[in-house]
């Protein structure tokens, strides 16, 4: 894995293809919520994914869906977008998945100061 924001740690994770794929994960407690961030070095991994993945990360870190939010952080590391991702969870399988972009200043921030917050990778 390259490119990696120093505080993501990596995870291998199966696509939906069942292949074993590497992403860059961290966890953040904020506000009584559970933060995830995900990050792949592959464009368009974990939108391809994100059912398969959210599902999987849920199970292995036994998260509650309900308290989850899940981001995706994309970028360069000199720009970096956020893509806040949506589901419909029954049990653990995430359905009906949708995602869009964090453009909010004050929501920016907001991820950009969990990030910051000095906490254990996943």
């Amino acid at each position: 894995m390259t490119d990696l924001p120093s505080s993501f740690s990596p995870i291998q994770l199966h696509n939906r293809l069942n292949r074993p794929v590497w992403l860059g994960i961290r966890r953040v407690q904020r506000d009584g919520r559970e933060l995830v961030f995900l990050t792949a070095s592959t464009s368009g991994l974990v939108s391809k994914n994100f059912e398969t993945f959210a599902g999987q990360v849920v199970r292995e870190f036994h998260l509650d869906p309900a308290q989850t939010d899940f981001i995706e952080v994309r970028g360069d590391g000199e720009e970096w977008h956020w893509i806040r991702w949506h589901a419909q969870w029954v049990g653990s399988a995430p359905m009906e998945c949708r995602s869009e972009e964090v453009v909010a200043v004050s929501s920016r921030r907001y991820l950009e100061q969990a990030l910051e917050q000095r906490t254990e990778a996943a």
